[in-house]
């Protein structure tokens, strides 16, 4: 299976943005409460929710404990290329109608928990 990356623009109490790739058979989301980043150099704040089985991708429909229930909406989707990856940094092409190109999504080392960056290279 090629890997793919889904961005959904989910319509709960507090709207926002998931980033949602397969990654080791596992399909890892963050949540982005603005849009996600389309020029070089911008940035946006990245909270790593929970995994699910890389059949969800194509979900529409998913609760979040953080956020509620809510429908979630295809924003972009298109191939995802793993450049880079390890536990507290990932390197990714991606292959989108809206997004395409390198994008870095790095884990916060002076925020504890699961908040990472996203930029667009």
């Amino acid at each position: 299976m090629a890997d793919r990356f889904v961005i959904h623009q989910h319509k709960t109490g507090k709207p926002h943005y998931d980033l949602r790739i397969i990654q080791n058979d596992i399909l890892r989301c963050w949540s982005l409460l603005h849009e996600p980043p389309r020029r070089s150099g911008e940035q946006r704040l990245a909270i790593e929710r929970e995994s699910f089985d890389a059949s969800a991708l194509d979900c529409t429909r998913f609760e979040e404990q953080a956020f509620g229930i809510g429908n979630a909406y295809v924003w972009d989707k298109g191939d995802l290329n793993i450049a880079d990856a390890s536990a507290k940094h990932l390197l990714i092409d991606l292959q989108g109608a809206k997004l395409s190109g390198k994008y870095e999504l790095k884990r916060m080392r002076w925020y504890p928990g699961n908040r990472w960056l996203l930029r667009k290279k």
